[in-house]
């Protein structure tokens, strides 16, 4: 049987110190926590204001985006298999970068006070302002029980001989 090692402490410890870390008994967090921007996302959560929804869409079936400016306010309209989602803020050009590699693993949808915050501030960092998800969960629920009396041949739920 195969034995697993694990790297010690002394080992990280030893990383840390030739990468200009001080030699105390806290390791820096990069030691022990792997940093989303140097790995690939497996899918993006859209966390909503509510904190009640919170779809995800997976990388995997991810067809594109369009990163428009409406004068006003910005949007990017992404499209992932048979969903889609409108995101609508500012400062997106970090976004768009992340979306284009991959590396977005969640977009969290900020409160009317955090957005005048935010916009008062300086910094690079999307201010989203709103997340819309199509088609949205009840609505693509009912397509896959069959519920939906105006799709004749689409979805699974029509396979079961109704």
């Amino acid at each position: 049987m195969a034995e697993v090692k694990h790297a010690g402490e002394h080992l990280l410890r030893r990383f840390a110190v030739r990468n200009g870390a001080a030699d105390n008994d806290d390791l820096p967090e990069g030691m022990v926590r792997e940093h989303q921007s140097n790995a690939q996302a497996f899918a993006l959560t859209l966390i909503c204001k509510d904190q009640r929804r919170r779809p995800t869409l997976p990388w995997a079936m991810y067809a594109g985006h369009e990163w428009t400016d409406d004068g006003d306010m910005e949007r990017i309209v992404a499209f992932f298999g048979e969903r889609g989602c409108v995101i609508k803020g500012f400062r997106f050009q970090m976004l768009d970068r992340e979306m284009s590699m991959g590396k977005r693993a969640s977009i969290r949808e900020h409160t009317k006070a955090q957005v005048e915050s935010m916009l008062g501030g300086e910094g690079d960092e999307p201010i989203i302002v709103s997340i819309e998800v199509f088609p949205e969960t009840q609505e693509l629920m009912a397509m896959l029980k069959g519920e939906n009396d105006d799709d004749k041949h689409h979805h699974a739920g029509r396979a079961k001989g109704r």
